[in-house]
Order: C-alpha cells, then structure tokens, then sequence
C-alpha cells in the first residue's frame, strides 16, 4: 500500500493563520488563510482547530501534520514556550494535535519551518550554510548549518528579529523586552509605520494625499508607489532597506553563509527592500564574508511558511521513514 504523500500544513504568524494541504512535488493543493485570533489562549487555540477540522474534511487521507508558529518552540517536545506577538505560552501543542487528529505532528518556529522548507525545495536548495529572515508582523530567523536546521540547545535559536541594531531606538513589539531591535525598524509592521509617518510628515506628498483620502496607508500603497517611482517611497525602503542590511551584515560577519533568503510579506517588494540591503552588507560586512553571501528573496513568496510546515512534516516524520 503506497502512503499518502500529503501532509496537513499550518503557518501561524501574529497576523494570519495559513492552513493547507501541500504534497512534495512541493505543490499547495487547497489552502485557506485567515486573520490569526490573538484575544485569548483559548480562542486562539478554538480557531486553530476549527481551520484543522476544514481541512481535514477535505482531505482523503493524510499522512502528517506540520506546523510552523511565531513561538519560541522547545522542539524535542512540541510545546510552545513563549510568544512575542501571539498568546501563547507553555502550550503543549503537538501533543493537543496529535490527540485530535490521530496524526504524527510536528511543531516549530515558523521562520526556521520556513527556512527548511526554501532549503529544500526552494531559494537555498544547494546551500549548505543559510539563514532566513522573514519579514511579517515581527521577524523570524531560521539557520540551516552544515545542510541541518540549527535550534539551539532547547530549540529557540535563530531569533535574529531580536538583534538590537540601536541601544538608544525605541521599545519592540508584543512581549519582547528590549529596545532598537531590527524587528522595530524593518518588519512589516515597521513599514507600514514609516510609510505612515512619512504621509504624516509630508501631506502634499503621494503618501500624504492618499492619507487625507482616507487609504490605508501601509507597506503596499508604499510598495505600489514605489514601482512607478514615487521619491517619498523610494526613500522610506532606501532608509529601511539600509536598516535591514545593518542587521544582515551583523549575521553575516556572525554566521558567514552563502545564502541569506529574504521572506515573509513585507519582501514583496523584493529590490525596492533588498538592493538598499546589499549595498550595506557590501561596504559594512567583513571580508571575505561579504564577498561569499547572496542575499536572495525567498522563492516561494507569500507561500513560504505553509510550504516551510510541509517541508518539516517531510523531513521530520516522513522521509526518514523511506
């Protein structure tokens, strides 16, 4: 009898919630996304296994789940130590799935599930020394060493987010406790921040008109005006891009990879973010380091972390049984 090769997939972030089923040709076959519920433990948890149920209606058979969570996850056990932008803290969550569904299950960090997944399949496929950065409501990390997923001695490493590039720079976000963290100045949310406080600063601007309009102004109104051009936004990514490449040239010197992948919903706006980025990593990274890393966008995009949870599913529960 030949097993299923589908797994039931799970990216959870502090702002959506992905749930799908993904084979490993890598291909997503059914996804649905919705806003994460971030009220409550509970209702958290109740959302979560609502998606789950959907999905599990819609499928014949699967063989595991895979789940990737912006959680600090003590991997040997599946359980969810802490959250900085979700609430959640000391969660047994594999083995709550594991019971429900009847499933393996596996649970991690859902930047380094990503980061697996573009190592796999994906942007890092023929790296054997890689980091990941994705970039959504905060930043998640993820480090592949000598072709290995990288966790730290109780499995949360790779919070590179929580770099501090400035000591003097403003609190971070949800339960982090310090200050000037890349994450406050390069995140999505840090984006859409800055394109918001450029529309304030100059009302005449196209950023400021849209404002007054009444638009959303956030990083894709900035990202749309940046591709036909706009200077205002132009200059918010050149100054964020800059930002970000501080971080990045700090990893480099730090981990020396051959690859950094770039994730996550704010890198949809792809050179306008990462050629700032390249251009400090060249002049502030040390040699030989900056001379050997890529700095790439992640390639399966906006897909990244769903296709991350599958590839650990894979990778952790499935191929090793082959």
């Amino acid at each position: 009898m030949t097993r299923s090769r589908t797994v039931l997939a799970v990216d959870m972030g502090g702002t959506k919630l992905a749930v799908g089923l993904v084979d490993d040709s890598p291909k997503v076959l059914y996804q649905k996304v919705s806003p994460t519920v971030t009220t409550s433990r509970d209702g958290c948890l109740s959302d979560l296994y609502d998606r789950l149920d959907e999905m599990v209606a819609k499928a014949s058979q699967l063989a595991a789940i895979g789940v990737g969570i912006a959680s600090m996850v003590d991997f040997a056990d599946g359980r969810l130590v802490d959250s900085t932008n979700l609430p959640l803290c000391n969660v047994p969550l594999r083995d709550l799935l594991a019971r429900r569904y009847t499933l393996p299950v596996v649970v991690d960090n859902d930047a380094t599930a990503a980061c697996i997944g573009e190592h796999l399949w994906g942007a890092g496929k023929d790296a054997s020394e890689m980091l990941m950065l994705t970039l959504g409501t905060g930043i998640g990390g993820g480090i592949i060493c000598r072709g290995k997923p990288y966790r730290g001695c109780s499995g949360a490493a790779a919070e590179l987010g929580h770099m501090v590039i400035d000591v003097q720079g403003p609190r971070c976000q949800g339960s982090c406790p310090a200050a000037g963290c890349l994450e406050v100045f390069v995140s999505g949310n840090a984006i859409g921040a800055a394109a918001l406080a450029e529309a304030q600063a100059k009302p005449a601007s196209a950023l400021g008109r849209a404002l007054a309009d009444g638009e959303a102004v956030d990083g894709r109104l900035l990202t749309r005006l940046a591709q036909v051009g706009d200077p205002d936004a132009l200059m918010v990514f050149e100054r964020v891009g800059s930002l970000l490449g501080v971080g990045i040239a700090n990893l480099v010197n730090i981990f020396n990879p051959q690859l950094v992948v770039i994730g996550g919903g704010a890198a949809a706006a792809g050179d306008l973010l990462l050629d700032p980025a390249r251009s400090v990593v060249a002049t502030r990274a040390l040699r030989p380091q900056r001379d050997e890393v890529r700095i790439v966008p992640a390639r399966f995009g906006a897909d990244a972390g769903i296709v991350g949870a599958a590839a650990l599913a894979f990778t952790e529960l499935l191929y090793e049984e082959a």
